[in-house]
């Protein structure tokens, strides 16, 4: 029977240690399409921040955690934010000492911090700012002078700092109503924290998707390893997270393969029979 699989990707296919996607996780998408299933990147990331994967072997994306969606190369649904909502958040953000990024349909503009932060996000390990910055155009992130909410649609805000608490609680309690603060990823040192609309999510774009061809809950398997996919996991027949989760998400999760530089992809695959072979 035919799944609908939704692969988060930061976390889950796009690894910061290794700069890319593992080769067995690209070896099992290709095999699952080849099976006849279909495939969705389903993200926080904008339009932009995905054109290196516009062409990958994938049949759609769900975009801006779910604020946008694209199925056989057409847009679906589109929920940008308001551009006086989003001066709003900024200036919040910016009150509380942490960077940001302006997720749109062109780029992602960020603030000074948040832009040294997307540096050391995409560098790969590298300490070559010339390399750093090269990687981060190629994500299509750019400093805020390069665009904003006056030039570009935006779908979401991501703020940056190098640490959960004592501040991303505090900032979560000043945003104002629809707005919600989710945590998506933490590491030594790195916290991002992402800023959407608490109407909007993962799931919904997969409902979208869903509807589009006529397919049933059952259906669907979700994959994923922080905060922002535990909508995306509820939504789905069969949900999986990574071995790299955090332990919410593992525990919204039905399974947990191994992470993602141990095969996570490719032996969640071969788990629940989308592609024939060996665990890894």
């Amino acid at each position: 029977m035919r799944k609908y699989i939704f692969l988060d990707i930061d976390g889950t296919l796009f690894s910061t240690s290794i700069g890319r996607i593992p080769d067995s996780a690209l070896a099992a998408m290709e095999l699952a399409r080849k099976n006849g299933h279909k495939l969705f990147l389903c993200t926080g990331r904008s339009l932009a921040e995905v054109v290196k994967y516009l062409n990958a072997d994938v049949d759609g994306f769900i975009l801006g955690a779910g604020s946008m969606v694209y199925a056989e190369g057409k847009r679906i649904y589109d929920h940008p934010i308001d551009a006086s909502e989003i001066a709003r958040i900024k200036h919040t953000v910016h009150s509380f000492g942490l960077g940001y990024s302006l997720e749109g349909t062109a780029g992602a503009y960020c603030s000074p911090d948040g832009y040294e932060s997307l540096l050391k996000y995409f560098s790969g390990g590298s300490t070559d700012r010339k390399k750093q910055i090269a990687r981060c155009n190629a994500n299509c992130t750019y400093p805020e002078t390069f665009g904003s909410e006056e030039s570009d649609s935006i779908y979401k805000v991501c703020a940056f700092g190098t640490a959960w608490e004592p501040i991303y609680p505090k900032l979560a309690a000043a945003l104002e109503h629809p707005f919600i603060l989710t945590k998506v990823m933490e590491l030594k040192d790195f916290v991002i924290g992402e800023i959407t609309d608490r109407n909007i999510s993962k799931a919904n774009g997969i409902e979208q998707i869903l509807a589009h061809y006529n397919a049933e809950e059952f259906d669907a398997v979700g994959i994923g390893d922080s905060a922002n996919d535990i909508p995306m996991l509820k939504k789905c027949g069969i949900s999986v997270a990574m071995g790299n989760s955090s332990p919410e998400t593992k525990e919204a999760a039905q399974y947990v393969t191994s992470d993602i530089l141990h095969h996570g992809i490719w032996n969640a695959f071969v788990h629940y029979g989308i592609i024939e072979g060996e665990e890894k």
